[in-house]
């Protein structure tokens, strides 16, 4: 196979399948190109013309449509031989651009009669152009690109496989042999592009072979000359564009300096004509002229049909008699004098101005603005409103109305309205109760109730009609004409103290219950109430551990009542009976006659010895 990296090798045309008859079909096509079949290679090519492609410009190889054919070439035997071989050399000479580590290009057409791979090459360093010939290939296209490893007078084309070591058998044909460096168009050193360029005609593969300087002379035309000029050298000048070869004429500064032009936008504008550099100022876009009379501009157009340029009265308007001239405007701040004179064409011309210090806000809604302008004869214009959200009302009774902040006044009328119940909220909720929001008037129907105070808004609520039915509190037995406002149990009622309540369990009186315990007053505060649960602190069964746990049995804690109270056996715990006892038999022993009346739950309380048992029976 070739060497990694010794160039491209193009496979243009897929192999021939193997088959017994490939030799045969290239015997004929060797026939189609030797006239006399005993004549196999006198010079070792064969001296007829193959068809030529338009695919080798500037190539060195001589006679480049003959066609050679390797039969008979043994390894490292010679492809091009006798003639042809120094006339090759000799060309490759004469180019002195052959030499080492420059780059070249190998291009041929292959055809070859065997059914395995061949390889060839150039002789030089480890080989060069280095490639193989497929099985059976057809015009297969090689395509090499290397650097040169050998002299001219060293070149040779060698078949470079020892299998087989002759090749006696089949023809191997290469035709269209191409040698040459690439042309300068593949070159992209020409640099930089608007200082050189790639040589048309060339080949090489260097700076000096590939590129030549471009001029300006030769390359660009400073136009519009208006624009541009040439710069000083510019005949030695290297460069291919505009800027590298010209000077840019820039706008001169005064050039649009008219009333009917104006300078372009923009920085860097080239030109020498206010064409380049102006744009032009038109009496169409012109407002100075009055408004108020149809004459008093002059056309848009001139009489040739060109539009009319400038940006003054005198190019735009037509000056009119003032007697002619309309003072009436929308803003009104024009009006006509009572004996108008002279000529003009604006309302400064030939009106009198309106002003605001002669005007009067005198209102209560609007009073005069603040830095008002000083032409203006509205209201609008030189008076700013009042609003009522600044009004204070004069009564305690009435109120701001709705969206003072936009109601524009200065009167109780224009700003007020009477308070109404609905905004009001009663001064304590325990003594008084909001009346109904709206009343009823005979012929008027329902309106909102009218107020602001307890005594127009509220209802009173009275002790006498409170209940205090608890048991922290009793009855002040208030008469029934009390007038005593309230709804609470501390307004209307006396308070009631634990001082003279009894624990329940607490027999002897002492405070101490075995199931409560009371709740002990102190200088700075009093117990209130008249229950267990008030005045008394709870004792809890589970807090209480029996003396004889062998004789009773705790009761179940949880009820649906709540925690079991209880500070003693009797009340914690349920007695357990010997009767109940089943160990005596195991224990040798027998149950007490008394079982039923004795308290326990072990051998020693509740059995007794067998004969104790007998002898107590006898002695019954």
């Amino acid at each position: 196979g070739s060497r990694p990296g010794v160039g491209r090798l193009i496979v243009m045309a897929s192999a021939l399948t193997v088959m017994q008859s490939s030799f045969v079909a290239l015997a004929c096509f060797v026939l189609l190109h030797i006239s006399d079949a005993k004549k196999t290679d006198v010079k070792q090519h064969l001296g007829l013309e193959a068809t030529t492609e338009s695919w080798c410009d500037f190539n060195v190889m001589p006679n480049p449509t003959y066609a050679f054919d390797a039969r008979g070439v043994s390894t490292f035997g010679d492809v091009i031989k006798a003639g042809n071989l120094t006339a090759l050399r000799n060309a490759l000479a004469a180019t002195r651009v052959w030499t080492l580590e420059r780059k070249w290009q190998f291009k041929a057409k292959v055809s070859s009669g065997y059914t395995i791979p061949l390889s060839f090459g150039f002789a030089g360093g480890d080989g060069f152009f280095v490639f193989n010939v497929s099985a059976s290939a057809s015009d297969q296209i090689i395509d090499l690109t290397e650097d040169v490893e050998c002299e001219p007078d060293e070149v040779s084309l060698e078949y470079r496989g020892s299998d087989p070591a002759v090749l006696s058998t089949h023809s191997v044909i290469f035709s269209e042999i191409c040698l040459r460096q690439l042309p300068c168009t593949s070159y992209e050193g020409c640099v930089p592009s608007y200082h050189y360029k790639t040589k048309a005609n060339a080949t090489g593969d260097i700076f000096d072979q590939c590129c030549e300087p471009v001029y300006c002379r030769n390359t660009i035309s400073c136009m519009p000359s208006s624009q541009w000029e040439q710069q000083p050298d510019f005949d030695t000048r290297m460069g291919n564009t505009l800027q590298a070869c010209c000077k840019p004429k820039l706008c001169p500064a005064g050039i649009c300096n008219s009333t009917q032009y104006v300078a372009k936008s923009g920085s860097g504008l080239l030109g020498s004509s206010m064409v380049e550099c102006c744009n032009p100022r038109y009496c169409a876009d012109y407002a100075g002229c009055s408004d108020g009379d149809n004459e008093a501009k002059l056309p848009d157009k001139n009489d040739d049909g060109s539009p009319r340029l400038g940006s003054t009265d005198e190019e735009c308007c037509n000056v009119i008699p003032c007697s002619d001239f309309n003072c009436t405007t929308s803003d009104g701040l024009w009006t006509t004098p009572a004996e108008p004179t002279g000529r003009g064409h604006t309302l400064a011309a030939c009106c009198e101005p309106l002003y605001c210090a002669n005007f009067s806000c005198a209102s209560t809604k609007w009073t005069d603005k603040i830095s008002a302008p000083v032409q203006g004869n509205t209201t609008e214009r030189c008076c700013q409103p009042v609003y009522c959200s600044s009004y204070n009302c004069s009564t305690d009774t009435k109120v701001l109305m709705t969206s003072a902040g936009t109601r524009k006044g200065s009167t109780d009328d224009e700003c007020c309205e009477p308070k109404l119940c609905k905004d009001y909220s009663c001064s304590d909720t325990t003594k008084y109760v909001k009346k109904p929001l709206v009343v009823e008037l005979e012929g008027v129907g329902q309106i909102s109730r009218v107020g602001f105070t307890d005594d127009e808004c509220c209802a009173p609520v009275y002790c006498t009609a409170f209940s205090c039915t608890s048991s922290k509190w009793k009855s002040k037995n208030l008469p029934s004409n009390d007038t005593t406002l309230g709804s609470t149990y501390e307004t209307c009622c006396d308070k009631v103290f634990c001082e003279n309540y009894t624990c329940t369990s607490d027999y002897d009186g002492d405070g101490n219950g075995t199931q409560w315990y009371k709740r002990v007053d102190t200088n700075a505060f009093k117990w209130q109430g008249s229950t267990d649960e008030e005045c008394c602190h709870p004792l809890y069964c589970s807090q209480y551990t029996t003396q004889a746990p062998s004789k009773w049995r705790r009761k179940a804690q949880g009820t649906t009542s709540g925690p079991l109270l209880g500070s003693t056996d009797r009340e914690c715990y349920d007695p357990m009976m010997c009767d109940k006892f089943c160990g005596c038999n195991g224990a040798g022993k027998v149950l007490r006659p008394d079982a039923n009346n004795t308290q326990g739950s072990t051998v020693a309380e509740c059995c007794e010895t067998v004969q104790a048992t007998t002898t107590a029976a006898a002695a019954r």
